[in-house]
């Protein structure tokens, strides 16, 4: 007899003690042989009823360990064997897995694919106090706005090891007259032995620590003089990687010249092409990027074939004026005076301890003209940032860029916590005037404070005093401008 039929029969035996007792003491003996009787033959059926519940379970039991799927059982037997199969499957297929880490992200649970899905959206605004021959030559600056940028794109990983982006931008700008167009739009493979990674498409040429960081995280709106001889996008080819523990970072790549929008125009033999390299050295790096020294040189040489060749300037705001311009007043154009080649040199420094931080750029351009031998541009800047609420500036030492800053605290009414808050004061400079191409020169100070929000969100505002001087024409003008940026 099982146990749990030597309870039960122990339980009923209880109640029947109990019963018989009450039965004696208010009726006659007879009565109680009769109840007995009764109880007895429930006990009895009661029996037979806990063997075929023993023997239906162990029947059960042996269905699970012994039977097969495909083997006819019954309902109730079929449903925890194909759980089990199902549980099987799941772990052979890889399962997406959904996250949020700055941007939504679809991962494997195996690791091999990835799908990161991102955007930003920047509104800018822009009020202006120009003077002297400024007014007279352009005219009055007029306030405005404008969506300095609103993009979506995809990233990820294929099989481990191949990479992906797609990037398109949807505020276009002047020069597209509103379209959109490509931004970074790539395929590469990673972990290549003796290489590193390589990429191919359109992408940000290897030239300038603030051009190819991602707008989203430098401290100014806009880049210092020095982007206007940063090689922009193009099309090519790019081989990459960091050395030495991520203290040595390098990339060089082939790139044909063409526009942020793809065209016929771009396989023609008047766009020329461009060998650039950058490498950075990292003599200083502690408490994961919180203390470091960054080192930087850069090199692009350049055979504009024949295209056209200009180099223009506004004073570090997208809807201003461009006061500055080789192809203005002068008689002649740098692309009627290109011959062969254009040689770039960039040189970086960075240095960060903790909120407070020390940046500085600079860029030669060396044009070799048709009728005046080699004419020498220049530009750069310098800047120091200082963060009041305590965050240092964040670092990817694989890459020498810097990357997204994240609050101690967000904000939030609830907490009292107001976010992140930076401090940024900048001089830059430019010089446009080289033989009998005079472009101009321009000083610029600017001061910023940024808001940031949380990690996704950040508020702008800078103001800029530029210093203009033309040969035909000088001035000063005032800036100030906000920005509303949301990025993930």
């Amino acid at each position: 007899m099982g146990i749990n039929k030597v309870i039960f029969v122990g339980f009923m035996s209880i109640i029947l003690f109990v019963s018989t007792g009450a039965i004696f003491s208010d009726e006659t003996k007879k009565d109680a042989t009769q109840r007995e009787t009764e109880l007895m033959q429930r006990i009895e059926t009661l029996e037979k009823k806990v063997e075929e519940l023993e023997s239906l379970l162990k029947g059960k039991n042996q269905t699970v360990s012994t039977e097969s799927p495909s083997e006819t059982v019954s309902a109730k037997e079929t449903v925890p064997v194909e759980k089990t199969e199902v549980k099987k499957e799941n772990k052979s297929s890889p399962e997406l897995i959904s996250e949020w880490k700055d941007r939504l992200s679809f991962k494997s649970n195996d690791g091999s694919f990835e799908l990161q899905v991102g955007g930003r959206l920047q509104l800018d605004w822009a009020f202006f106090d120009n003077d002297g021959d400024l007014v007279s030559v352009f005219g009055e600056e007029q306030d405005g706005t404008q969506f300095r940028r609103a993009r979506i794109d995809f990233s990820g990983k294929i099989y481990e090891s191949v990479f992906y982006r797609m990037e398109f931008d949807f505020a276009g700008d002047k020069e597209m007259e509103g379209r959109a167009k490509f931004t970074d739009t790539y395929i590469g493979v990673s972990n290549i032995p003796y290489i590193g990674n390589i990429q191919a498409g359109h992408f940000r040429e290897p030239f300038g620590m603030e051009r190819m960081t991602n707008a989203n995280y430098n401290t100014f709106m806009e880049r210092g003089f020095n982007d206007v001889f940063n090689p922009k996008r193009n099309v090519g080819i790019m081989l990459f990687n960091s050395q030495l523990q991520n203290r040595l970072i390098w990339q060089a790549g082939v790139f044909k010249e063409t526009d942020d929008f793809p065209s016929d125009n771009d396989s023609d033999d008047d766009q020329g092409y461009a060998v650039t390299g950058r490498v950075v050295g990292l003599p200083w790096y502690e408490d994961k990027g919180r203390k470091l020294l960054h080192l930087g040189l850069a090199y692009s040489h350049r055979n504009p074939d024949g295209a056209p060749f200009r180099y223009r300037a506004n004073p570090e705001c997208a809807l201003a004026f461009s006061y500055l311009d080789t192809d203005r007043y002068t008689g002649f154009r740098i692309a009627d005076a290109v011959a062969d080649d254009v040689d770039l040199i960039g040189t970086e420094f960075l240095w960060i301890y903790g909120p407070f931080s020390i940046q500085a750029e600079h860029a030669l351009s060396y044009v070799d003209t048709n009728f005046s031998g080699t004419r020498e541009f220049q530009g750069g800047y310098i800047y120091t940032t200082y963060s009041l609420t305590g965050e240092n500036r964040a670092y990817n030492n694989k890459t020498g860029l810097l990357t997204r800053i994240k609050p101690k605290n967000n904000f939030s009414p609830k907490t009292g916590s107001w976010g992140a808050w930076e401090l940024g004061l900048r001089y830059s400079w430019i010089d446009l005037d080289s033989g009998m191409i005079r472009g101009g020169k321009e000083q610029d100070w600017t001061l910023g404070v940024n808001w940031y929000l949380n990690p996704n969100t950040r508020i702008y505002l800078n103001y800029t005093f530029a210093n203009i001087e033309h040969d035909l024409y000088d001035g000063n003008l005032g800036i100030l401008q906000t920005r509303f940026q949301i990025d993930f």
